[in-house]
């Protein structure tokens, strides 16, 4: 059973783009690090040992991204006008911070997005819609395109946060603007390659996605009111559907779907927060089209990622701050539980467990992958820093790295 468990972790993020790309929730954005193994089953009554802190990352909520033997992540500056990406040894030692763009400056004015890292460079987006590209050694700026000023962009509540998506020679932006939506660049100079028109809709929160299908790739993404296809080598766009979309009168944040899809066997499935729901559709056999399979009102998997696993998808809830687990295929409720009293949040899988980041409190759970009910096995809080827990945790090499405001936080989670 634990065998089999081990590889669907391993099968469900088989779509990395290249082995040197290292992103936000891991391969595709998938929420597992499958490489992970020997980690701890069950940790002490005060949680796993902490290595370290630090407390100079800048006000974020971006993930750590582990790779290379150092550390990277984005935050606020000093006078949290613009945004940064610092770099870590694994110790915790700072070695560079480089200022890279403007901040949001609005609603939950923290950084969104994670840094991505593809060979020698870094790619970051910042909450006023500038894609930058840095030299990984150092932090030195190769390049940057502001698309929220070129494209007149049109920002949702809470600015843009958004994942880029690597293709090849190509990285690829949802800019979503006045007359472009999709956008490829040349990921080394920053020219641009092919662009989709736009449907005239809002920015939405979610990264695009690489699905492959029968021999077929298509690029997945989404705006405020749009789910669209498009061919990755160039921009034109297959399908697109807003059938998911709330009727008028259960509009009020309806443009909260914060969860990039979740593709399996052909299905693709997509979920809005604060009460929305939940949509699966089946995607034709050459991509050509999406039909609406089935869309449950009473479940939206929120804010903090979802996991597939073995044609489950598991996640958090916005209704009632709730834990989650649907059947793909047939839409089956497996559960849908309280964590003793602790809000949604984020969840990661690693080594056949669950890692649950209570974004009220700050606790985090750790739990058996079970998909008849919620079964957390152990907890602790993360007292470190500061503001809402927003971000997702990362493992790397049996280190849980779990960033809190300004604060990175380092934990031991290998077995002895």
């Amino acid at each position: 059973m634990k065998r089999n468990l081990l590889l669907s972790l391993g099968l469900a993020c088989t779509l990395a783009a290249s082995a040197q790309i290292v992103q936000f929730r891991g391969e595709n954005h998938c929420g597992i690090y499958p490489a992970e193994k020997n980690l701890m089953k069950q940790w002490p009554e005060n949680g796993p040992e902490k290595l370290w802190v630090v407390n100079n990352a800048g006000k974020g909520n971006s993930s750590a991204i582990v790779e290379g033997g150092k550390i990277y992540t984005a935050g606020l500056t000093t006078d949290e006008q613009n945004e940064q990406v610092t770099c870590y040894n694994l110790d915790g030692s700072l070695v560079y911070q480089v200022t890279f763009g403007r901040a949001w400056t609005k609603s939950f004015q923290e950084t969104r997005c994670s840094p991505l890292i593809d060979g020698d460079r870094i790619y970051i987006v910042s909450g006023m819609g500038e894609l930058v590209c840095l030299n990984k050694v150092d932090g030195k700026i190769l390049w940057s395109f502001d698309y929220w000023q070129k494209y007149q962009l049109t920002p949702n509540d809470q600015g843009i946060c958004e994942q880029p998506l690597i293709d090849g020679d190509r990285i690829i932006i949802n800019a979503c603007g006045k007359e472009v939506c999709l956008v490829a660049l040349n990921k080394v100079t920053g020219e641009t390659i092919w662009e989709t028109p736009s449907f005239g809709d809002k920015a939405m929160y979610v990264p695009s996605i690489m699905v492959e299908w029968n021999g077929k790739r298509q690029i997945v993404a989404a705006t405020e009111e749009h789910l669209f296809g498009v061919e990755p080598e160039t921009g034109k766009m297959i399908w697109n559907d807003n059938s998911w979309l709330p009727i008028q009168d259960e509009k009020k944040w309806a443009n909260a779907m914060v969860n990039g899809p979740v593709f399996y066997e052909g299905y693709l499935f997509v979920s809005l927060g604060d009460g929305h729901g939940c949509t699966m559709y089946k995607m034709a056999d050459d991509l050509s089209s999406v039909s609406m399979l089935w869309r449950k009102k009473e479940i939206d998997m929120y804010m903090g990622g979802m996991i597939q696993i073995d044609g489950v998808v598991y996640g958090s809830t916005g209704n009632k701050n709730m834990w989650a687990a649907l059947d793909i295929k047939s839409g089956e409720v497996l559960y849908h539980s309280q964590w003793q009293g602790k809000a949604r949040g984020a969840l990661i899988a690693a080594d056949g467990m669950f890692y649950m980041f209570d974004e009220r409190r700050g606790f985090m759970g750790l739990a058996n992958i079970n998909p008849k009910q919620l079964d957390v096995v152990s907890e602790f809080r993360v007292t470190d820093g500061s503001g809402a827990y927003f971000s997702h945790p990362t493992i790397y090499d049996g280190v849980l790295y779990i960033r809190h405001g300004e604060a990175l936080v380092a934990y031991s989670i290998k077995q002895n």
